[in-house]
């Protein structure tokens, strides 16, 4: 749980300000779940340049609560989560001095989106909170005040955590959690809920030990705490915490267990760990210019169909595809359409394009990008101009070259599933 924070001061000297506006959202990693806002009458007065940056004048002050009456209603929102902030150090040092002033101290773990973003979203021009959501395409208003800056601070959080894939931030979460589990099976699931993404458990320092994605997240971690099979008692030796990502689309969530898998190797998930891949089926053409079917051994500088990872699989595939194509012994004009066809199931729609499907939100949008036939990542929008520019798109858009031959992946999964639209780029340009 995450409390996303933003405050504005008087300015002036160092360890000597006071908070003149406070906004904190309450997030769990999908929605924002609770909220304060409040003007606070600082006792002081407001330098005059911070007054022309925020707009905030001492007039507007002098009937606003003083701190130490929201100081409860400030507790009680970050009881127990992670301060989340731009330039964390910053919020959590003014709050520490307001606490500090009515002789408590304030101890909260932190996460800092400006460090966040330097690592996550590398190589943007500027890493200030109000050019860097522009660049990212991510809306702001009333800027400068606590409620306008939070929120956008907010929807950074959700691009951040979609690019977290090594897991920096679900892991400093983990490990600052100190709650006793008075039912351990009955605590780690009843924030979880029935909705399409990904879960992680982890063992008692953090690491991950198992990944894997659901329709019905709940359901299925529901099936790893009660199944006898050897895996699920194994898993339950060692588990200690869940976490989960809400991804919207189903087909994200395949993407991203993949990819998560490779990255972080967990010790349970044996099958995903590595792709062995000895054969592919590939197109031929003989000497009178028919295409045909063949299962040779794979070679990275060769283009196939699919890859197998035994002969015995791959024949079996080979005899299927020759059997629904009509193949088989029928070299010819007509078996040359077929194979046509056979490539255009295989491939995508067109060479550029974008794969848009449900978001985490009803206003949110999941997009996948395809450039020249390959897969480039994907990421979320809730605007239209955020996929109309071509910049903007891939600076949200999560990078996965650790996923082993997406595209058959995403082309399988299209065959057998709905999403809901695909865009020419091509076209739309």
């Amino acid at each position: 749980m995450y409390s996303i924070i933003d405050v504005e001061t008087t300015g002036g000297k160092f360890n000597e300000e006071g908070i003149t506006e406070i906004a904190v959202y309450k997030f769990d990693g999908i929605n924002i779940i609770d909220q304060f806002i409040s003007l606070v009458n600082p006792e002081i007065p407001i330098q005059p340049f911070v007054q022309q940056l925020t707009g905030i004048t001492d007039k507007m002050l002098i009937n606003a609560p003083k701190f130490y009456q929201i100081a409860k209603r400030i507790l009680e929102i970050t009881e127990k989560t992670v301060l989340v902030a731009h330039n964390s150090s910053f919020d959590h040092r003014m709050l520490k001095i307001e606490f500090d002033r009515l002789g408590f101290d304030f101890i909260i773990p932190q996460l800092c989106t400006v460090k966040l973003s330097k690592k996550l979203v590398p190589n943007m021009e500027s890493y200030k909170l109000g050019n860097l959501v522009k660049s990212l395409g991510i809306p702001i208003s009333n800027r400068h005040r606590a409620s306008g800056d939070a929120l956008a601070t907010v929807e950074l959080f959700k691009l951040l955590l979609v690019k977290d894939i090594e897991k920096e931030i679900f892991n400093k979460l983990i490990i600052n959690e100190s709650v006793k589990k008075e039912n351990k099976w009955v605590n780690l699931v009843k924030d979880l809920k029935n909705e399409t993404g990904i879960y992680y458990f982890h063992d008692s320092k953090g690491q991950i030990i198992y990944i894997g994605k659901s329709k019905s997240i709940k359901n299925r971690v529901n099936q790893h705490l009660t199944g006898n099979s050897n895996k699920s008692l194994k898993i339950r030796l060692e588990l200690s915490d869940i976490s989960h990502e809400h991804t919207g689309s189903e087909l994200v969530a395949l993407l991203k267990e993949n990819k998560e898998i490779k990255i972080h190797q967990p010790k349970f998930n044996i099958l995903l760990k590595r792709t062995i891949k000895k054969f592919g089926l590939e197109i031929c053409i003989d000497i009178n210019n028919f295409k045909f079917l063949r299962i040779s051994h794979y070679q990275d500088s060769k283009d196939f169909i699919e890859t197998y990872s035994s002969l015995k699989i791959a024949n079996k595939k080979l005899s299927f595809l020759n059997n629904k194509y009509n193949l088989e012994n029928n070299k010819s004009e007509e078996s040359n359409c077929k194979i046509n066809d056979l490539i255009k199931d295989h491939s995508f729609q067109y060479p550029n394009m974008l794969i848009i499907d449900k978001g985490r939100s009803i206003e949110e949008k999941s997009v996948i990008l395809i450039k020249n036939k390959k897969y480039v990542g994907y990421g979320y929008f809730t605007l239209n101009y955020q996929i109309n520019n071509i910049e903007i798109l891939e600076s949200l858009i999560t990078n996965s070259k650790t996923i082993e031959e997406p595209e058959f992946l995403i082309i399988n999964f299209l065959k057998k599933h709905k999403i809901e639209k695909t865009i020419n780029i091509d076209k739309s340009v």
